[in-house]
């Protein structure tokens, strides 16, 4: 091998190293206490601009699952991820784990760190929560986006459907830790999930507390069944990035968002599109941002 090639293979290396290098730095999480400092966020921040975007992560996962989202719309938002209390790094110390606490950290949160011009975006259990703080009708909020939620609005299911849905809840409650993946791989995956999406989803169900898994996934179910009436208190109109892996009923939508609503379906991905297909969803997002505005 000559020395040019050599020296190439040495610059694109250092030129990679550099960027892995970068990225982390721009991933560092940092930590504030809110809430009386019972609450304490693990949180990643990362751009500046006028528009704060605000990335809320679903069921048993955590804020790094929009790492690449912080990394795109860092060069034109001021970008923020956090670990809700239960979840990755973030702790709360209380016993009730429900869509209004989790409500009340995101409201103390955005107050706290002084955040300006809000657009809220939630992922699955994340839709409840952006929906609960959106009707404190915060000033400093000025949009929601949901991530594949509010589907089954108006949604009838039969008695059949119902016992598969409910046999599940005892599965959870007596062996969250190995039930919640089963669950997962049920529920959430398109046939064209990758395996390393699949094992990195079940990997965080399995390692999750379960005593907060199974209470989050209780609350949000009961919370869910009054969605449509709450809906209808919206002052914003709502925005949803929603996978084809199950249908949105747009139709339960027009009857109850007062304020509007907009869907935008993303193809053959699971629950977890903005990990499954990063570009595209990013594209959608950016589309979704700009109406905002």
């Amino acid at each position: 091998m000559n020395m040019k090639a050599i020296l190439l293979i040495v610059i694109a290396s250092l030129l990679m190293n550099a960027s892995v290098a970068q990225t982390q730095k721009r991933m560092t999480a940092k930590q504030i206490t809110i809430r009386e400092k019972k609450v304490e966020i693990n949180y990643y921040q990362q751009g500046k601009g006028d528009t704060t975007i605000l990335f809320i992560h679903g069921w048993c996962i955590d804020g790094a699952y929009w790492e690449n989202q912080v990394e795109y719309f860092s060069k034109d938002y001021n970008v923020y991820a956090i670990d809700l209390p239960g979840f990755g790094k973030s702790r709360a110390e209380r016993t009730h784990w429900t869509i209004e606490e989790y409500a009340r950290d995101v409201t103390a949160f955005i107050d706290t760190m002084n955040l300006k011009n809000v657009v809220i975006v939630g992922h699955s259990m994340a839709g409840e929560i952006m929906l609960q703080t959106a009707l404190t009708n915060n000033p400093q909020i000025s949009g929601i986006v949901g991530v594949d939620n509010f589907k089954i609005i108006d949604v009838e299911f039969t008695p059949e459907q119902m016992k598969q849905m409910t046999g599940f809840f005892p599965m959870l409650e007596k062996d969250f830790n190995n039930s919640a993946p089963v669950y997962a791989d049920m529920m959430l995956f398109h046939p064209t999930t990758s395996e390393e999406v699949k094992d990195r989803v079940k990997t965080d169900f399995a390692n999750t507390d379960s005593v907060i898994g199974y209470e989050t996934f209780m609350n949000q179910m009961q919370y869910a069944n009054n969605d449509a009436q709450r809906l209808e208190q919206l002052n914003y109109k709502l925005y949803l990035i929603n996978s084809d892996g199950f249908p949105t009923n747009e139709n339960g939508l027009k009857n109850h968002c007062k304020s509007g609503f907009q869907v935008e379906t993303i193809y053959a991905t699971g629950h977890y599109p903005m990990i499954e297909k990063p570009t595209e969803f990013n594209l959608i997002l950016e589309k979704v941002l700009k109406g905002i505005k």
